[in-house]
């Protein structure tokens, strides 16, 4: 049995039928589904989504999004229920800088500031701003919460450094890509304690998947390539990442 730790069941692709991704999904195993928002609108779809059996929200808004004029003015507490995990994706993304940077560690900072108010993980996004996002996650003293390093991209020597702040490492379908050595390799140093998969539908489809929009059903593929490089059985994967999270929620799940 497998939990989809990082999925956009609120996204305007997947949210019209999200109870047929969801029926697919549990016919290949994948019975839970933590629904991420990235910004106001997504994370309100994603708490009403949790009204529903093995659903829950993470709420909060994507780098991409730190320039948005409404962010300060939102009532993000009145979001947070007893089915809300986690306070994200939040982060930084200097990949192509949709917002500036100095706007986005803002973001990123209150947040974190939020996350600890409402005594919330936080669950991260980070792309070519790895210094960046480790001085901001020092400032705010991010081990008092913990969390997710969502679909996860960094390299081993980082990895060091934020384990140490209790964090899992999330991987999605680039682990299954032909050309992601150096990835697969990370995966291979980080020990299973710290370990969680996720799809991040409907972007990053696994290898068989290429070229098409990702769903939750396709979480068991990714599963495969973990256990193939931690040299496990899928059984005794899914029980090690069901404990990893129960141990950061601290809850059953």
């Amino acid at each position: 049995m497998w939990i989809d730790t990082h999925v956009h069941l609120n996204d305007e692709r997947l949210y019209p039928q999200w109870m047929d991704y969801v029926k697919r999904a549990r016919e290949n195993s994948v019975i839970s589904f933590f629904v991420v928002g990235y910004d106001w609108e997504s994370s309100l779809r994603a708490v009403n989504l949790s009204d529903f059996d093995g659903i829950y929200s993470i709420v909060g808004v994507h780098p991409h999004e730190s320039s948005s004029p409404d962010i300060d003015n939102l009532n993000w507490k009145s979001l947070i229920t007893e089915k809300t995990l986690a306070v994200g994706e939040i982060g930084l993304d200097y990949y192509k800088l949709y917002s500036p940077k100095d706007k986005q560690k803002e973001v990123f900072s209150k947040f974190i500031q939020f996350a600890k108010e409402v005594k919330k993980p936080i669950v991260i996004h980070c792309r070519d701003a790895w210094k960046d996002l480790i001085d901001v996650m020092k400032a705010e003293r991010v081990w008092e919460i913990g969390g997710i390093m969502h679909s996860y991209s960094g390299s081993y020597e980082v990895f060091k450094i934020i384990c140490e702040w209790n964090f899992l490492f999330s991987f999605s379908g680039p682990i299954t890509y032909p050309n992601a050595n150096n990835l697969r390799e990370v995966v291979k140093k980080i020990p299973l304690d710290y370990l969680i998969i996720e799809t991040d539908a409907p972007y990053l489809p696994p290898q068989s998947h290429r070229g098409k929009m990702n769903e939750p059903a396709y979480l068991p593929e990714i599963a495969q390539k973990v256990a193939e490089l931690k040299n496990t059985s899928m059984e005794e994967l899914s029980i090690k990442f069901r404990g990893n999270l129960n141990r950061l929620f601290r809850r059953d799940l």
